[in-house]
Parts: structure tokens; sequence; C-alpha cells
């Protein structure tokens, strides 16, 4: 599954992959919906990764709300403190597990796979029920 809302994907993957009530999405970066990387600060690379996972997120019927899990991939640990900061403002508690290790990446200082929840859709509720 993938979204008009990301970019398109760099490889023979699928961006996200839906089993049952679980959405497993590959590693984003920080990559506009017409394939440009955004940046360079960090901060500009995190929000795009987690606009991209919410907007996968959104196409299956869930929100970053509802992240059970995430793996975060840091060009640099000195990224640590800030990436922790963006955690802190996107996600919401219970917060989901988490790893983030330093890799080497290509040319950017992020990327981000996840696992979210997709919830069941509630009933229609006719209107004189109301």
């Amino acid at each position: 599954m993938t979204s008009p809302d990301i970019g398109p994907a760099a490889g023979p993957y699928s961006p996200a992959v839906r089993v049952g009530d679980l959405l497993f999405v590959s590693g984003q970066g920080p990559f506009r919906p017409d394939g440009t990387m955004v940046g360079p600060a960090f901060r500009s690379q995190a929000d795009a990764v987690f606009d991209n996972i919410a907007a996968l997120a959104a196409a299956a019927g869930t929100t970053l709300a509802h992240t059970v899990r995430i793996g975060c991939y840091l060009s640099s640990l000195d990224h640590f403190t800030e990436w922790n900061a963006v955690c802190a403002e996107r996600l919401t508690a219970p917060h989901p597990a988490r790893t983030t290790v330093p890799v080497a990446l290509p040319g950017f200082d992020i990327e981000v796979d996840a696992v979210l929840w997709i919830p069941p859709a509630a009933p229609d509720t006719p209107d004189d029920a109301r």
C-alpha cells in the first residue's frame, strides 16, 4: 500500500503492508511527495519522516497515535536529543516501543520504520439514533 502524499519507493518494496489489524511501514526517509529531499536541518527531516508515516497510516485508516513500535536510524547519535524532542511532540502516551541506532545514510540524517495498530472501524450510526 502507498499514499499519493509520500514520495515513490526507492526500490522493489511496498511503502507499507497491512496484515490483519497491523500496518508495517517500511523505512521512510525525509522526502517530499515529488521525491525531493527536505533539509538539511535535522528537524525538517524528522518532521518529513513523520509526515510520510502519518500519510501511510491515514491511507490504512489509522493515525500516529496508534504507533506500537518505531525503529529509527540516525546518521549520528549527535541527533539523539533532538530526535527525543520530536518523538515527544509527534507521539502520544503510551509511547511506542522504540529502537534508535546510528547508521551510514546516503546524504540524509534520519530514516524511520514503524508498526501501527489499525483499530476497527466504528459502525455507521443512523441519524435517528443520535
